[in-house]
């Protein structure tokens, strides 16, 4: 057995959690499975059964009991007209009754996912329309499915008119659009790449595979789209009324997302707490990638919660896992959750005040014993270790101020010269083999890595999967479980552990500004294709009222926004008369929609082609 990194401070006897997460039962959708409209499974809840069972020695027995707890699915009542959906993708559904239908919170990530929760409490309240929805906050787990309750929309139905205007209120914190869209911009290829190991997407579902992200059991795979919404939620305090519902709304920005908000309900003294106190110590640092959360935040906006809410709340639920009832219980866990993240935040600038790098405070850096005690902050999404040198990054970047880690060779080259250090691949592996079997897996790992890159035979390729299977059996975080063991399995189908083929061409998405998509295909310049070229382009567009001046110079494309009426102190090599729609067409190549143009076409050809787009037709001039 894999040695077991949690502590003993929490006690396993307690049964107030699978308690609360059973409260309010109503119903479950059997057999929990959703399929897409062609057929596809995209959920499955019921390939998790194995967690029925008594944890195996190959899952640490901490992490096997949140699994079961995200195990359980179905309909269940919170407080007095709330009803959430648990067990239907990562994260939750929450359904509010009001005088006319049901305001939606958070319609998980799968349209289809989404519409079979709604359609399973509609079987047991009855069928009430959807009459205002709520998105709290900018990640794709809590907005993706909106279609699926909201069927007569877009994707849902085939619609191409992603503008026609939607007839209910969709509230969301103000800059919902921006922050849903702009972590895509940029990263969205490597962030899909790095996510699929982070979930342990091509992992079996089982007790030797993957068994949960800590968070939820995993994401769906269905139809994911975005209804913008139509009300700004701006300041704390801040009240709408949704259907004779009354709502009160705590602003609480660059916590675990960008653009977040709280929602309290006075009426039945209940409090939606987002993505900020769930059951599990939270990503500082995602290892997904994104930008490094802010920690300090975080826990004042915690503190706010309580001082806003903690006394007048009778239940604390969230959009992952369970509900807490009872005032005390509730308070106790927001004080915690707050008191964990203001802890990690100032021991490490402590610490790193004193010295230590963000690797260092992450070996010595210790949660008090009360903290330990509570199952809620255990770390099964994020960790105590890279939430650490996540706030080291924050203030201090990637650079721990050891000079000779200034201009390291690449893994690849420094393992080969490692590895002649050591005498030959056989000598690195039989000391791996040593410090495996005298417990030391992460240096095992460490040699083995530098054997893979060296010389990737059948022998090293086993004793280093082996070494990353016990890590992961051994491992209470999930996210950490998946990952090694997502490892292990490439390592013995020999994949690549780097994706070195160029990213697909991004289809433009008619939410996003010229701006955003002009972002977009910056980055698909491959700047060492160039080779010399320097051109400019003028985009007008009436329908904007501005122009786009586009430059391609050194290797890199750059690109401003001007008044229409703004004259050029330098002819453009090529002058397009375009509306916003038209310009989305010639970005993906079409060149039929141009009907207006001066100067020379082939700058446009030249450039599409540096960017890998296929061109279809000619321009209608």
């Amino acid at each position: 057995m894999a040695p077991v990194n949690n502590t003993n401070y929490t006690s396993f006897s307690s049964e107030e959690d699978f308690e609360n997460a059973s409260r309010g039962f109503i119903d479950s959708l059997k057999p929990c499975t959703i399929r897409a409209r062609d057929g596809n499974v995209i959920w499955d809840n019921d390939q998790y059964s194995f967690l029925e069972d008594e944890c195996p020695e190959t899952v640490n027995p901490s992490l096997w009991r949140q699994a079961r707890l995200c195990y359980k699915q179905g309909l269940f009542e919170v407080a007095r007209g709330i009803y959430q959906v648990r067990g239907f993708d990562l994260s939750n559904m929450t359904v509010v009754e009001g005088q006319q239908g049901v305001i939606v919170i958070d319609p998980l990530i799968s349209a289809e996912c989404a519409a079979a929760a709604l359609e399973l409490y509609r079987q047991h309240r009855g069928n009430r329309k959807v009459t205002g929805l709520i998105y709290s906050h900018s990640h794709v787990d809590h907005f993706g499915g909106a279609a699926g309750v909201l069927p007569s929309y877009g994707l849902w139905n085939n619609s191409s008119n992603l503008n026609e205007p939607v007839s209910i209120p969709i509230l969301a914190p103000e800059h919902f659009m921006e922050e849903a869209i702009s972590e895509n911009i940029f990263a969205g290829p490597a962030m899909r790449r790095r996510a699929a190991l982070m979930f342990g997407n091509r992992l079996v579902k089982g007790s030797q595979g993957q068994v949960s992200s800590g968070l939820g059991l995993t994401s769906s795979s269905g139809t994911m789209g975005l209804i913008p919404p139509n009300v700004d939620i701006k300041r704390t305090g801040e009240e709408h009324v949704l259907d004779g519902v009354r709502m009160i709304f705590q602003m609480v920005p660059n916590t675990e997302a960008p653009a977040e908000i709280n929602l309290y309900l006075p009426e039945q003294r209940a409090l939606l707490i987002s993505e900020c106190a769930t059951h599990c110590m939270h990503n500082i640092g995602t290892l997904r990638g994104a930008q490094v959360r802010d920690a300090k935040a975080w826990s004042k906006y915690l503190d706010e919660s309580l001082a806003l809410f903690g006394n007048k709340s009778d239940v604390l639920f969230a959009s992952h896992h369970w509900p807490t009832w009872g005032q005390e219980k509730l308070m106790q866990l927001i004080s915690e959750q707050r008191d964990l993240y203001a802890y990690l935040h100032d021991q490490t600038c402590r610490m790193m005040n004193l010295g230590l790098t963000g690797t260092q405070i992450a070996e010595r850096l210790e949660l008090p014993t009360s903290l330990q005690q509570a199952w809620h902050i255990k770390g099964y999404y994020g960790s105590l270790n890279h939430n650490v040198k996540a706030i080291y990054q924050r203030y201090m970047t990637w650079f721990d101020g050891n000079a000779a880690h200034l201009w390291q060779h690449p893994p690849e080259n420094e393992a080969k010269r490692y590895v002649d250090c050591m005498g030959g691949v056989e000598n690195v592996v039989r000391k791996a083999l040593e410090y495996r079997d005298n417990g030391d897996l992460r240096f095992a790992a460490t040699l083995l890595d530098h054997a893979l890159f060296t010389a990737p035979t059948s022998a090293v390729r086993e004793a280093s999967a082996s070494v990353f299977e016990q890590l992961g059996y051994g491992a209470e975080n999930a996210i950490w479980r998946n990952f090694y063991l997502t490892r292990a399995q490439d390592i013995r189908n020999k994949v690549e552990f780097q994706v070195s083929k160029p990213a697909e061409v991004q289809p433009i998405n008619p939410l996003l500004s010229v701006d955003d998509w002009l972002d977009c295909i910056s980055i698909q310049l491959d700047g060492g294709r160039v080779n010399g070229e320097k051109f400019t382009i003028e985009i007008l567009m009436h329908d904007e009222k501005c122009r786009w001046a586009l430059s391609l110079s050194n290797g890199a494309l750059t690109y401003r926004k001007q008044p229409l009426e703004h004259a050029s102190h330098q002819r453009a090599d090529l002058i397009l008369n375009l509306n916003k729609g038209q310009l989305a067409d010639v970005l993906q190549g079409d060149l039929q929609v141009i009907e207006q143009a001066e100067g020379n076409l082939d700058v446009l050809t030249k450039l599409l082609g540096l960017l890998s787009v296929g061109i279809r037709g000619r321009p209608r001039l």
